[in-house]
């Protein structure tokens, strides 16, 4: 009975770094964002199997019935889901799922976009598009914590005026990792909006105009 109050400080810490561990998980998502603000990804998401102890690990499902729950909202449709899982001791838990969302300023909605803040607006050069994941300390000062890898990629329907990450043609991507959540972490870019064509944009005034001063023209000749 005495050697125990010896260990009990290894025994307090095993359990503090375990309840911080099990919230470490690895993202690679892909965007691909209209011109409205709606959009589709494919998100893939996966830690150690020894992390998982229930169903979920904050707003990470790991049944199939969690992974919908967690990003179906109003605004978000799930489909596609798929989990693998390797009964080997440490062995990874994977994840993956393809999401619909009809506007992406209301994309937190659903509890697994819930740290997160997105918006797509139209600013003075073109569409401002900023994505931000929340501050989240507890994880980010985790052991290891640099090892979990958080990546983006954002497909947008225009030419890329400007942006804080790594640009492909229209894409960009941004490359993070858990430690890097010791503060907000902003992914930014401006858009090169759309042009209006065919009937709704200039041409179809033109053409009403066009044609009624055809009409008059044709009046004229027959009167006289």
């Amino acid at each position: 009975m005495k050697i125990f109050p010896k260990f009990l400080p290894l025994v307090i810490i095993s359990i503090f770094f375990s309840l911080y561990l099990s919230g470490c998980v690895n993202v690679d998502q892909k965007t691909v964002l209209k011109s409205d603000g709606s959009g589709s990804m494919a998100i893939k998401y996966w830690t150690k199997s020894s992390n998982v102890t229930g169903e979920e690990l904050g707003v990470f499902g790991f049944t199939e019935e969690k992974v919908k729950a967690n990003y179906t909202s109003p605004n978000s449709e799930v489909s596609d889901i798929k989990i693998e899982k390797n009964e080997t001791t440490d062995s990874l838990i994977k994840v993956s799922l393809n999401v619909k969302f009809k506007d992406l300023n209301k994309l937190s909605d659903a509890k697994s976009f819930s740290k997160i803040k997105s918006s797509w607006i139209k600013g003075k050069d073109g569409m401002d598009f900023k994505y931000t994941l929340l501050q989240d300390t507890s994880n980010a000062n985790t052991f290891g914590a640099s090892d979990y890898k958080l990546n983006y990629e954002f497909e947008f329907p225009g030419e890329i005026l400007s942006t804080n990450g790594k640009k492909d043609g229209t894409k960009v991507i941004w490359n993070k990792t858990v430690a890097d959540l010791k503060e907000d972490l902003d992914f930014t870019a401006t858009v090169k909006a759309a042009k209006k064509c065919g009937l709704f944009g200039i041409e179809l005034p033109v053409i009403f105009i066009i044609g009624m001063v055809s009409m008059v023209a044709i009046r004229n000749r027959r009167r006289k």
